[in-house]
């Protein structure tokens, strides 16, 4: 039986979104890149910009020598998040196999053809659906591989589907060039168009696997497979995974390390919870710092042993924070993760340390900061740290002072400027 697979995709996927979000930038030309550095390069371009003669990986001060008409947006990881979320709902709508990606998504619909009938069926209702909840253009090519179904779509100028009849895979992909095929990228592309006089796939289709490999070596079966339109690899939906994600917005953009301190017990608060529920603790954690200008910096840390504590998770990130957040500018996103899930020790030992028997009175009272939590609500009990000042409530612009039992006085956070 032959496979059904769909692959569905949204050019300039980060561009669309925030031409969904701010109509001004629609039939502009625009381009992502971080807003750091004019030597920052370019992510991402729109059709618009790539007539004017932009090209990804491109400078910005280069980009705006050739479209001086050019606006350049920074990244926004919350806005990809969220619609590459609703397009991987609206493909799972008619079938559980779906493989997402980043503003694209492949389908099977082998087991689903009856019910919703061909490839091309499906991929007119589903480019409807992204139209009409997403405010998005798509593009679909179907095919009975992965492979023959994202050239498809890729070349679709238009909304629209392109459908290749099973049979058709090799005369579809011959007249295209070489850097089309899956692991032929620039490298590989030089050394087939050098060593072999290799540009189109058909060329490479032409030659024996034997001849291939004085080239590419033992890529060469796989590569002779691929230029005949064979593909065996599956859609494979998402794994599931153990990682513990919390990712937080503000309301404004700070610079204060009391707000951005509090923002951060929040996370650390919503994923102790949810390992605690697991009964679990985390050995690894990755504080990721979004600020203004589009830049992210990542800091990691590995635990002596996995918890599930606040206070012990919370002292870890805030020296993560400390030594990931070092630039002079406004921050708009945090995001942690804890990884390397593992089950906390739960026999103790006969002669427990000081540090062992300090940890147990914490879990005694994490215990019951849950369980008060949990019957009069979240907000019943909070930590002081995770009230953040309030502009208002001084003329002073420093934040008040906070009591620190360990060096028994008031400590005072002074704001990043």
């Amino acid at each position: 039986m032959d496979r059904e697979i769909l692959h569905i995709t949204v050019p300039a996927f980060p561009i669309a979104l925030a031409r969904v979000v701010d109509s001004s930038l629609r039939g502009r030309p625009v381009a992502v890149a971080p807003l750091n550095s004019e030597r920052a390069l370019l992510q991402c371009i729109s059709s618009e910009a790539a007539a004017e003669g932009v090209h990804p990986g491109t400078p910005i001060y280069h980009a705006r020598k050739s479209c001086p008409a050019l606006i350049v947006i920074a990244p926004d990881p919350h806005l990809m998040a969220k619609g590459s979320q609703a397009l991987l709902d609206l493909s799972a709508e008619f079938t559980p196999i779906v493989e997402p990606g980043a503003g694209r998504a492949f389908l099977d619909l082998t087991a689903s053809r009856r019910l919703f009938g061909p490839a091309r069926d499906v991929a007119a209702r589903l480019e409807k659906a992204i139209a009409n909840r997403m405010g998005l253009e798509a593009m679909a090519g179907a095919g009975v591989n992965k492979l023959v179904s994202r050239v498809a779509a890729d070349v679709m100028q238009e909304p629209g589907v392109y459908d290749v009849f099973h049979g058709a895979e090799r005369s579809f992909l011959a007249p295209f060039p070489v850097s089309v095929l899956p692991g032929v990228g620039e490298s590989r592309q030089a050394l087939l168009f050098r060593d072999l006089n290799l540009q189109r796939v058909e060329q490479v289709a032409s030659l024996s696997v034997p001849q291939l490999r004085l080239a590419v070596g033992p890529f060469a079966t796989l590569l002779h497979d691929r230029s005949c339109g064979i593909d065996r690899s599956p859609v494979q939906p998402p794994r599931l995974c153990t990682e513990i994600v919390e990712e937080g917005l503000l309301d404004q953009e700070e610079n204060d390390d009391a707000v951005l301190l509090s923002e951060l017990l929040r996370l650390v608060e919503a994923c102790g919870l949810r390992l605690r529920q697991l009964r679990k603790g985390a050995r690894k954690l990755t504080l990721s710092v979004m600020y203004a200008d589009g830049v992210s910096q990542q800091g990691k840390k590995v635990l002596p042993a996995p918890t599930s504590l606040d206070l012990q998770l919370l002292a870890a990130v805030e020296d993560l924070f400390f030594t990931t957040c070092k630039r002079r500018q406004r921050v708009k996103g945090l995001r942690l993760s804890c990884d390397q899930v593992a089950g906390e020790a739960g026999q103790m030992d006969l002669f427990a340390p000081v540090t062992v028997q300090v940890s147990q009175k914490q879990a005694d009272l994490q215990e019951t900061l849950d369980l008060l939590r949990e019957k009069h609500g979240r907000d019943a009990v909070r930590w002081g740290k995770g009230l953040a000042p309030r502009r208002d409530a001084t003329l002073s612009s420093e934040p008040p002072p906070e009591w620190d039992p360990e060096q028994n006085k008031y400590m005072t956070l002074t704001s990043r400027s």
